[in-house]
């Protein structure tokens, strides 16, 4: 299957709390939307929409919230359950902020 993507998905790493309880973490990311992985079963299926609150590895910058919709969920051959989240809107400009700053550090920019 051919997918042809307008932005580079960058590899990345970050914790994130789905929905404010359930942990997980980025593992790349594009100016639209990143990958979820989580060791165990997500509940969200295609088309849910989502509260995802992303804790930088950088200690100075402080979390913040994104909500995305659910594009697709899959369980991959190691058990880890793996979504793609599309971004919707940012709860303040700060955060879209440091979401650009996040993309461009794992860019190589």
């Amino acid at each position: 299957m051919t997918i042809n993507r307008k932005n580079t998905r960058n590899q990345s790493y970050a914790k994130v709390l789905l929905d404010g309880s359930l942990p997980a973490y980025i593992r790349d990311i594009s100016p639209m939307g990143f990958r979820v992985y989580s060791p165990v079963p997500l509940p969200y299926k295609e088309g849910s929409i989502v509260v995802c609150k992303v804790i930088p590895a950088n200690q100075e910058d402080k979390p913040f919230d994104i909500t995305g919709e659910i594009r697709w969920n899959r369980q991959e051959d190691s058990g880890e359950d793996v979504l793609g989240f599309q971004i919707s809107s940012f709860a303040d400009p700060e955060g879209e902020t440091l979401y650009g700053e996040l993309n461009k550090r794992f860019s190589g920019q």
